[in-house]
């Protein structure tokens, strides 16, 4: 009798560990009344069906999150694909060069996160991560004479991440000059002139005007550098059991809404800041970042199994890409 007693004891201490509040340590840069924000409380909505009651703690400095993260201040973090790469490789290369071009390749890989080959990769060490918050494509925004060609891009100043030989790779491929920024100081940087080049989803210039902040010659080059998303991870022992899967759940079917959002933030920047560039340039950037992707694939940087299946994925959206060709 006494035998039963504890293992219920145990088991309703257990449960109530897992009703228990579970902290989320949250990157927004527009705060709580940012969209990243408003959205997760939708997830935590869904995760207080589940028994999981989640509190966000919003930080306007990525930095700040991922070092309370780490101190364990929180067994969540929402945080940039960039900088969530150290928690899991499948899915920090969701930000890798050229490999998600456009929001309805991200919303077709979303819809995969529940599948067993997809769900068996989210998981590594001791960290798991949840869903993903698309937030869009990652376009070279640029203060100096119009570009057209990538060889022009030689001699310019191009704002990158630190601990991403990716993006340094590639910078240096076409003779331009890195500078290494971060989300808290990157459009100051480029505001100030310290880069020619800022890279940056639309959200992430949505809150300024453009031409009158940044100068008359600003434009938006209309073609994919990478893709931008936060990623949801957690340290899975703080939670209960197929948790993940639950969440992963919720992202799955509600991947055209969060796709739509990411989309209605592209359509938001007026026409006039777009700038095209040829076919024929853009045949031989996608040949250039195919190179580097293939550098850091054989190198493991990038995972290979979602290079693959986002590359079936860009076919299946655009059969004319180059790697589709075949």
């Amino acid at each position: 009798m006494k035998k039963i007693i504890c293992m219920s004891l145990l088991g309703l201490m257990t449960t109530t560990g897992w009703a228990a509040e579970q902290s989320w340590c949250v990157f927004d840069p527009l705060s709580t009344q940012g969209d990243i924000s408003r959205r997760l409380q939708d997830v935590r909505a869904y995760a207080l069906k589940n028994q999981v009651q989640l509190k966000l703690k919003i930080f306007k400095n990525e930095k700040d999150a991922i070092r309370s993260f780490e101190q364990k201040q929180c067994s969540g973090l929402v945080a940039s694909n960039f900088n969530t790469y150290r928690y899991n490789r499948f899915m920090g290369t969701t930000g890798g060069i050229g490999l998600i071009p456009n929001n309805r390749v991200a919303r077709a890989f979303l819809q995969l996160l529940n599948h067993s080959n997809v769900e068996k990769r989210m998981v590594a060490k001791d960290y798991e991560v949840l869903g993903m918050i698309p937030i869009g494509t990652v376009y070279m925004i640029m203060n100096t004479q119009q570009i057209n060609k990538v060889s022009q891009l030689r001699n310019k100043t191009i704002g990158i991440l630190a601990d991403n030989p990716p993006q340094l790779a590639l910078v240096q491929s076409v003779g331009a000059k890195p500078l290494y920024v971060d989300f808290s100081n990157a459009v100051d940087s480029f505001k100030h002139k310290k880069i020619d080049i800022l890279a940056a989803p639309a959200y992430g210039i949505l809150p300024y005007n453009l031409k009158k902040e940044f100068g008359e010659t600003t434009q938006v080059v209309n073609f994919p550098v990478a893709y931008f998303a936060m990623n949801v991870v957690i340290r899975p022992q703080a939670y209960p059991a197929g948790f993940g899967h639950q969440i992963r759940d919720w992202f799955v079917n509600n991947s055209n809404v969060l796709a739509a959002q990411a989309i209605q933030w592209e359509n938001h920047l007026p026409a006039y800041y777009w700038a095209d560039i040829s076919g024929y340039e853009k045949q031989g950037y996608d040949a250039l970042v195919a190179k580097i992707s293939k550098r850091y694939v054989d190198a493991e940087y990038y995972d290979g199994y979602f290079v693959e299946l986002i590359n079936r994925l860009r076919c299946q959206d655009d059969p004319k890409y180059l790697a589709c060709r075949r």
